[in-house]
């Protein structure tokens, strides 16, 4: 687990991102997700990235990686990611969505 000591005062709300175990155990996901570096995720805005440690069979086929930042942040963990899932992309939005309304307020 990472997490920044510093959020902005943007909105901050979190997502969980449902990643392919097998891709994630070969390092996949994984070496995607250590693509950028914590001042990369911090500037973009995500403060804290959970990724679950010493899985087994009980996670099934998706290994469940809970994502808090803002709106910018969610979609470019995404795009770390190169997330293609349309469940997932339209779920995202709607948090997004979601989260930029509370902005605007």
């Amino acid at each position: 687990m990472w997490q920044s000591e510093n959020m902005s005062e943007e909105t901050v709300t979190e997502f969980t991102f449902f990643v392919d175990a097998e891709q994630f155990g070969l390092g996949g996901y994984e070496s995607a997700a250590l693509a950028a570096d914590e001042s990369d995720l911090h500037e973009a805005g995500v403060y804290n990235v959970d990724i679950p440690r010493g899985f087994g069979n009980d996670l099934g086929d998706r290994i469940p990686v809970r994502v808090t930042g803002t709106a910018r942040g969610l979609k470019f963990y995404a795009r770390l990611l190169s997330l293609k899932d349309p469940i997932q992309l339209e779920e995202l939005e709607r948090v997004r969505a979601a989260a930029l309304t509370r902005e605007d307020r």
